[in-house]
């Protein structure tokens, strides 16, 4: 067999950008959307207007001034993605053909693409007098995890790839006039990458190409009004800054050890070395509207635009690697917008009701879909209900079924060696449980 051109055949790129952890993406890319239960129940529409618990912190910070006294909330959220990816790469014809050698895996299904996590977040928010709110949180925007095996045959473009990010968030309101607030928040985010790379060097035999972890500390900001202009209407607008991080680490690689070997590492390439990569992540604008119809029921709308622009591109720098060899990979992400209508019911004093619907609009194209990120366009089905315990307690709960159609995945290396795949399946369930104590 020819494994020629293997060692500029794998990037690095993906390690900050198809996104780990204790927290599973299910909003565009590797968007995390789950901030609440009550936001979950109603596929979170209305989210920057509707402020009813201590969660208004992750979606709009001025929401704190209309909270009544201090409020903890704290939610949990199950998520059990669905991800299958067939491996469609054609049957070689020859030792030439750039199928081969990853053309034998055809057929080959990789199933759990995307393992099963668990969210927590919490809120405090407590007001310092009649006009002025701070909170205190502690959530996440961004998240991601894919694992290929080996035996799959997709392993050169993704073995696997993780990151979480985590915000611990500081905020105050401002309540202008009683029908009027604003807000501003500052967060300190935590990121925290994995990576690994197994390349096929010889009949059924897989070596570690790359397998390289990084982290750094990094901060944004979000700002946001919440105006009454009637009585049983409210609208907001909320937007959080894009955060600018470079994950430094280590890399280790069988492959890229420094030694010529033929075919493999003709360059004599040392890729266990430090390294590190400048990562962009989005920012987030939401304008939501919540209309009180009556005593019992209220309809809510939220349009997101998240700025996945700012990721076009990833450049990993390894010491002692010359430039030329830097792994780069090409996203061209595209800005996208997200849209959500939702409806609240209360039953009774006791009991109240949530249904929503969503649709998100994936930021990449057929041209650059990666295994590290097997992304599209995915629709939210949503339910939800509360219970209120007595006056200071209340418990939510949320399900969501999110659900994308089937894409193709094609990629190529630097070296023209190809490997194909078909998204069969791409469909997740969300369960989220919620706490809510006023002090």
């Amino acid at each position: 067999m020819n494994y020629k051109g293997l060692s500029r055949a794998f990037t690095l790129s993906a390690l900050f950008a198809a996104m780990l952890p204790a927290m599973q993406a299910n909003a565009a890319a590797f968007q995390v959307a789950e901030h609440s239960a009550a936001g979950v129940g109603r596929a979170f529409a209305g989210e920057a207007a509707t402020a009813e618990d201590a969660s208004t912190i992750a979606r709009n910070v001025a929401g704190m001034a209309f909270l009544d006294g201090p409020t903890f909330t704290g939610t949990v959220s199950y998520i059990k993605p669905n991800i299958e990816i067939e491996n469609t790469t054609p049957t070689p014809t020859g030792l030439t053909d750039p199928n081969y050698p990853y053309g034998d895996y055809k057929g080959k299904v990789q199933k759990d693409v995307a393992p099963a996590a668990v969210v927590p977040v919490f809120y405090y928010v407590t007001p310092v007098n009649d006009k002025v709110s701070v909170g205190f949180a502690g959530y996440t925007n961004f998240g991601f995890s894919t694992e290929y095996d080996t035996e799959s045959g997709m392993t050169l473009p993704a073995k696997k790839s993780d990151i979480m990010t985590y915000n611990l968030n500081a905020s105050v309101a401002y309540k202008l006039q009683d029908n009027l607030s604003i807000g501003f928040g500052l967060n300190a985010v935590y990121l925290e990458a994995a990576l690994s790379n197994v390349a096929l060097v010889a009949p059924d035999t897989f070596r570690t190409a790359l397998d390289m972890e990084g982290d750094d500390w990094s901060y944004n900001w979000s700002a946001g009004v919440l105006w009454q202009p009637l009585e049983h209407t409210r609208l907001g607008f909320s937007y959080t800054s894009e955060v600018d991080a470079t994950l430094e680490g280590k890399n280790k690689s069988q492959v890229y050890n420094g030694t010529v070997v033929a075919n493999v590492n003709p360059l004599g390439l040392n890729f266990n070395t430090n390294g590190s990569a400048d990562l962009t992540l989005p920012s987030i604008a939401e304008l939501s509207i919540l209309q009180q119809l009556n005593d019992q029921l209220s309809v809510h709308a939220s349009y997101q635009k998240i700025g996945w622009s700012s990721l076009e591109k990833l450049t990993i720098k390894l010491d002692g690697v010359p430039a030329a060899a830097h792994p780069e990979e090409i996203f061209e992400y595209k800005d996208v917008s997200r849209w959500s209508v939702g409806a609240t019911y209360k039953y009774s004093e006791d009991w109240t009701f949530r249904t929503g619907y969503a649709y998100d609009n994936s930021p990449v194209s057929d041209e650059h879909r990666s295994f590290r990120i097997p992304d599209g366009d995915r629709e939210w089905f949503s339910v939800g209900a509360s219970y209120t315990i007595d006056s200071n307690q209340k418990l939510d709960a949320g399900y969501a079924y999110l659900t994308g159609k089937e894409s193709e995945i094609h990629y190529t290396s630097s070296t023209g060696i190809k490997v194909d795949g078909k998204i069969k399946k791409s469909n997740a369930h969300i369960l989220s449980l919620q706490y809510n104590y006023k002090f």
